[in-house]
């Protein structure tokens, strides 16, 4: 990552382990945002439950 582009973000597709898939200092660092599209995808997948429900 330190050679990614400016801007650049890591978004692994789930599910990935720490010190596996993805090294721990990439998801310490400033470019890992998986834990919060993790939370985002959580809430979509609600909703499309929720309205299939309904």
């Amino acid at each position: 990552m330190e050679r990614a582009n400016e801007g650049a973000v890591l978004n692994p597709c789930p599910p990935f382990y720490r010190g596996e898939e993805v090294s721990e200092d990439t998801i310490e660092s400033k470019y890992f945002v998986g834990y919060e599209f993790k939370k985002c995808l959580l809430e979509v997948q609600q909703a499309v439950m929720i309205y299939l429900n309904s």
